[in-house]
């Protein structure tokens, strides 16, 4: 190869110049220099070399390559390359590089892992998933007992990086349960027509309260005097999501009582309370002898029957 030359010319316009001497009075001195030319380094191209590039590899992906010289040319010059990421990973980087004269790929790219947000707990239930927060990862909901799931029951993870479907809730929609006592039969005491009922509270349940507090009483308070009659007592409850249950039982008071007296003629009967009732007095009264007579219903009998019990009094003038 024959050598460059370049021809410089260099105009100094004061100071010394190379092989002048001092005080020669030149302000203004030019001289000609021929240097040689440094020769660019122009690399010797082969492109039939099958390893010019290293060779492309694709962590969790796949690098497409097509050469001028045959699908077994993976890295020589010129070659170039597609890359895509396998399913549930994201390409960060160049989608296409080549094979360029300085033995290196155009550019450089990763797969990166496709996640999706970590789902929150819901209230009175939970979930389960079968591969994290990974695509194609599906998470089933179940709600705590007594609670009724209202929504997606499952939801994938998509390759978007989103869950697909809505964040379900946990509803109570279960009513509690409520047993009230049974129903009874109460007598009068003696001597009056009311008498005390007591009873002990009623039992509630509900599967997703362990406590339930709003009880409300529709009627007369246990321990309290009823009447003659019939009664109906009703309760009711609520849970906190206020699903309502009731139940009611019936108290019946009874009073026995004894044949109605009659007074005999000319005379006429004072009686205790009702007259005819179980512990009931009456009293004969004659306003010509001034004699009377006393009865009183007694107790019932074993068989039921009332009997009366008759007590002569005299009653002095």
């Amino acid at each position: 190869m024959s050598k460059l030359f370049q021809l410089l010319l260099y105009v100094c316009t004061a100071g010394k110049l190379h092989g002048q001497y001092e005080g020669s009075g030149n302000t203004e001195t030019s001289y000609n220099e021929v240097i040689p030319e440094v020769p660019w380094y122009i690399p010797q191209l082969d492109y039939r070399n099958p390893h010019w590039c290293h060779t492309l590899s694709l962590s969790n992906g796949e690098a497409t390559c097509f050469s001028p010289h045959g699908g077994r040319y993976r890295s020589t010059l010129g070659t170039r390359c597609q890359l895509s990421c396998d399913h549930g990973y994201r390409l960060v980087g160049r989608a296409s590089v080549n094979c360029m004269a300085n033995r290196r790929w155009s550019g450089t790219a990763h797969c990166r892992q496709i996640r999706c947000h970590v789902l929150p707990i819901i209230d009175h239930g939970t979930y389960s998933c079968t591969e994290g927060v990974a695509v194609d990862s599906r998470c089933d909901y179940a709600c705590d007992k007594g609670y009724e799931l209202e929504g997606d029951r499952t939801r994938t993870c998509l390759e978007g990086g989103v869950w697909s479907g809505t964040e379900p809730t946990c509803t109570d929609n279960d009513p509690p349960t409520i047993k009230c006592p049974t129903s009874r039969v109460r007598l009068a005491s003696p001597g009056r027509r009311t008498t005390r009922v007591s009873w002990e509270p009623p039992v509630v349940k509900d599967t997703a309260d362990a406590t339930l507090t709003d009880i409300t009483l529709i009627g007369q308070e246990p321990g309290s005097d009823f009447k003659e009659g019939i009664h109906v007592i009703r309760y009711k409850v609520y849970d906190r999501a206020r699903n309502k249950a009731a139940c009611k039982f019936i108290v019946r008071v009874e009073v026995r009582r004894c044949p109605m007296l009659k007074a005999p003629l000319h005379s006429y009967l004072t009686c205790s309370s009702d007259r005819n009732n179980y512990g009931a007095v009456c009293q004969h009264h004659s306003g010509l002898s001034g004699a009377g007579e006393s009865r009183r219903c007694p107790v019932q009998t074993a068989a039921g029957l009332c009997l009366l019990q008759s007590v002569s009094v005299r009653i002095a003038n």
